[in-house]
């Protein structure tokens, strides 16, 4: 296979020399001669500040600045190469420097252990062409102004996306999100991350925004309602939205006009916006469920506040992050921080959502472990309603026939 590009620079970061000697004859083993190194930190933001590298292999523990100021400072640049740690410490806290990294929005390759090998050196090389295709053929992700949000409500772009959630015992679909997209046209969808971030900085917006989007999906729920029944509509709610006061009454409103039953609605809050002006929250949260709707934590285990929230708060359900969904076959945190999760829901008299459910393997652990509702895209991924209300029939068709 031919893997050297040799107008690529690669640079090689590590405090002891043989580990910088044995990495550069691996690397011109399979053909890459264009190799620069540093001893520490400081020497690597000089040389990548006067060339253009392509690809670093970075110590994490050395003297005078370490790896994780490099990382830090590729962060700050926006370093578009690809980052390979190395480290002599144990693999967990590579995995964990790996996640730090990707925080920064670099493009970790892998990270390796010492002594490196030259297999491991040749596969992660050879994943490098993969990844950048990937990058080069990503579509750039705008960032909409608050004018342009203004303008697509205007026009009526803003629509309501749906992600149906599965029932792990009985197999059928027993909820949807609802999900904000911006239809520009057939071939053109702008997703959330383009947007919900700028209409958060503005009470007004955001607020304005929510409720299009859940008007939206009510409507469409209702005209569909007789394919609907029984399951579950859940909407996004920002902290922002619950500032408020009047918001559960106008959603109250609003679902008896569309005819759909308070107790089918769930209200999903972030964990993180829970720690929001607390006091208004759980008040928010409390008038809600006074009126009959349910409340919802997303992307449980990524706060601090859950466990406190939980016992003070009547939540109905938890949706675990899928970032312990995800790899929870093959990382031990993750899938101790998810059974843990299940296990103490339980015990509460409260509903488990797992979200990123994206293969078999991971649908057969969730059930083996107890698992109420799976989501993601094993299943679907979010669309409008009319093709997940024919893949609703679908499921339901073939358990009945099956």
């Amino acid at each position: 296979m031919e893997m050297a590009d040799g107008n690529r620079l690669l640079l090689i970061v590590d405090d002891q020399d043989v580990v910088r000697h044995t990495l550069k004859l691996c690397l011109k083993n399979i053909e890459y001669e264009n190799v620069v190194e540093a001893r520490d930190g400081r020497e690597a933001k000089k040389v990548i500040a006067e060339n253009d590298v392509d690809i670093i292999f970075c110590d994490l523990n050395m003297p005078v600045e370490d790896g994780f100021e490099v990382l830090r400072y590729l962060g700050e640049i926006g370093f578009k190469g690809s980052v390979i740690l190395i480290s002599g410490e144990e693999e967990e806290l590579l995995s964990s420097s790996s996640n730090l990294a990707r925080l920064y929005q670099l493009d970790i390759l892998g990270s390796v252990q010492k002594p490196v090998s030259a297999g491991v050196v040749k596969k992660l090389i050879a994943q490098i062409e993969t990844s950048r295709l990937t990058r080069l053929n990503a579509p750039p992700v705008p960032v909409l102004s608050a004018n342009d949000i203004l303008h697509h409500m205007d026009v009526g772009n803003v629509k309501a996306f749906f992600q149906p959630q599965m029932d792990l015992a009985t197999r059928r679909v027993s909820g949807l999100e609802v999900l904000a997209r911006i239809v520009v046209s057939d071939s053109e969808v702008i997703y959330p991350d383009s947007f919900i971030p700028a209409a958060e900085k503005s009470l007004d917006l955001i607020q304005s925004l929510t409720k299009v989007i859940i008007k939206e999906a009510l409507s469409e729920i209702s005209q569909n309602y007789q394919f609907l029944q029984g399951i579950t509509f859940a909407l996004n709610i920002s902290a922002k939205v619950l500032e408020d006061p009047q918001f559960p009454y106008w959603l109250n409103e609003v679902v008896v006009d569309y005819k759909i039953p308070q107790e089918n609605i769930i209200c999903e809050l972030t964990e993180t916006a829970l720690t929001h002006e607390q006091t208004t929250v759980d008040t928010q949260l409390l008038r809600l469920k006074i009126l009959r709707f349910k409340i919802s934590i997303d992307d449980f285990g990524t706060g601090y506040s859950s466990i406190a929230q939980l016992h003070s708060i009547p939540f109905d359900e938890i949706k675990v992050d899928k970032r312990f969904v995800l790899d929870c076959i093959s990382n031990l945190k993750s899938r101790a921080i998810l059974e843990q999760s299940i296990c103490m829901a339980k015990a509460m008299g409260i509903s488990v959502v797992a979200e990123g459910v994206e293969n078999r393997d991971i649908e057969n652990f969730l059930i083996s472990i107890g698992c109420h509702i799976a989501q993601g895209f094993l299943y679907s991924r979010p669309d409008t309603i009319e093709p997940i209300v024919k893949y609703i029939r679908w499921t339901q068709n073939m358990l009945e026939s099956g």
